[in-house]
This record gives structure tokens, C-alpha cells and sequence, in this order.
């Protein structure tokens, strides 16, 4: 390290020198070290062996969470926040890492999804965590996997959610869709949708849709979605007023 001797100080860089100004005032040149990793290195080095096979597992669930993020795609483009990707992404491999009939680098989701316990992750997933479903809505949905209806018993609308402030009407709807995490292919049916006004009197609702084809893994999808009034329109709020959650999932037994 070289310090600088001048009538004025100089910061920046020339060629492969980096001048610095300390806190104090002192000016010195500094050689830019060649500190990086070539990709020849990365590959070969046994030391980075961890680090690559978390990126070849990482990578797979990227995949696969592109796929996730479309089986409610409808509900999800009126209910989602900016980190949904990023936390898809960590969700799935999550999941992956419950497969352990694998070392690390070979682990798959595929076989993460089959367990028990992978599958209870995706519960409560969150497409907007703004508006999380415990939080929207103060009394507990009954769901039927036989017949894929969501009730809400003595349902009253304005006190049994949380509303903002501007809303005037909320949407209930659900989705159930088998997707085929193996196959990289899905089915999703959509319930009609179910517009209440925020006075409307204590009621029980039942919500259902037709039963996809497949049976490999059937998720089922939440949606309350808020709208104001206008004029003769209703109209759907921001979506990070709007809720859409799984709420169960069914395989061969029912969960």
C-alpha cells in the first residue's frame, strides 16, 4: 500500500489502483487484489461442493414454485405482494429438504411432496403475508374434501372480517386444483363467486367447485377479496387488500 503525497486529495480509480480517503483525512493507493473465484475453480474445488449442490436443489424448486404460482393464478393476480416469488422459493425448498431418502445435492421436491410433512408446509401459504387469512377472517371455515365446499356457519359479514376502510362488498371464492408436481401439470376448477354486501344479514355459506381430474395432489384455494362501490360498479381493491390462502389438501386420505 502506497500513501499519496499531493497538494489534493485524490479518490477513484486509475487502471488497477484505487485511491482512499480515510475518515481522518489520509490518502493512500491500494492494487486491486484478485480475490475472485474463476468458474473452472468453483467446478473442480471439492470445497464448494455444499455450496453447488444447494444451488442445483435451489434451482429445481425455482422451477417447480413457477408452476405452484399458477394453480390459483385468478386469485392470485387480485391478491399477492411483491416478496410471493421469493417466499414460493423458499416454501418449496423447504419441502425439498424433507426428502431424505437422498444426500444433499440429490434431494428432489418430488420426493420432499409425497411426505406427510412437506405437504403440511404449503398450509396457510400466503399469497399476499399483508393480509394473512387469521387475520381477514375472525371465524374458522369448515372445509369438506369429499365434496369440495368451504362453509361459513351464521356468517355475518361485518363483523366477522376485517375490513378496509374504503370496502363496501367482499368476494368469497374458492379453487380446488390437482396438481401433478411430478408431471409439471395441473387442473383448476373455480367456484362461482359470491359478492355480499358489508350490512348483509347473519347467513351460513357454502362455497364449492367440480372436482379436477387426476388425483394426485388436490389443493384448495381461499379467495376474499374487498370491492367499493361505484356508482353502478363494483370494483375489486389493490390486491394487497385481498386474501388467498391454501387451506387444505387432500391425496388418496382426507386432510
Amino acid at each position: 500500500m502506497a500513501k499519496v503525497i499531493a497538494p489534493f486529495l485524490i479518490k477513484g480509480t486509475i487502471d488497477d489502483i484505487n485511491f482512499v480517503v480515510t475518515a481522518d483525512g489520509e490518502n493512500y493507493a491500494r492494487r486491486k487484489g484478485n480475490t475472485g473465484v474463476t468458474a473452472e475453480e468453483f467446478k473442480k474445488n471439492p470445497i464448494f461442493d455444499r455450496i453447488r449442490n444447494q444451488g442445483q436443489e435451489f434451482g429445481q424448486c425455482v422451477k417447480k414454485a413457477a408452476l405452484f404460482r399458477q394453480l390459483a393464478v385468478r386469485f392470485n393476480t387480485l391478491a399477492k405482494d411483491g416478496s410471493v416469488a421469493g417466499r414460493t422459493n423458499k416454501l418449496l425448498f423447504e419441502i425439498l429438504q424433507e426428502d431424505t431418502t437422498q444426500p444433499q445435492g440429490k434431494r428432489t421436491l418430488t420426493e420432499g411432496l409425497k411426505t406427510s410433512e412437506g405437504k403440511e408446509c404449503l398450509l396457510l401459504f400466503e399469497s399476499n403475508k399483508l393480509r394473512p387469512l387469521r387475520k381477514v377472517l375472525k371465524i374458522r371455515e369448515q372445509y369438506s374434501p369429499e365434496k369440495q365446499t368451504v362453509t361459513f356457519t351464521d356468517f355475518l359479514a361485518k363483523e366477522h372480517l376485517d375490513w378496509p376502510e374504503e370496502a363496501t362488498h367482499v368476494l368469497l371464492a374458492t379453487a380446488t386444483a390437482n396438481w401433478d408436481f411430478e408431471n409439471d401439470s395441473f387442473q383448476t376448477c373455480y367456484s362461482s363467486e359470491l359478492i355480499l354486501d358489508k350490512e348483509a344479514e347473519k347467513q351460513t355459506i357454502t362455497i364449492g367447485t367440480e372436482k379436477p381430474s387426476g388425483n394426485e395432489l388436490h389443493l384448495t384455494f381461499l379467495f376474499i377479496g374487498f370491492l367499493k362501490q361505484d356508482r353502478k360498479k363494483q370494483i375489486v381493491l389493490h390486491r394487497k387488500h385481498n386474501t388467498t390462502t391454501v387451506i387444505a389438501y387432500r391425496t388418496g386420505q382426507t386432510h
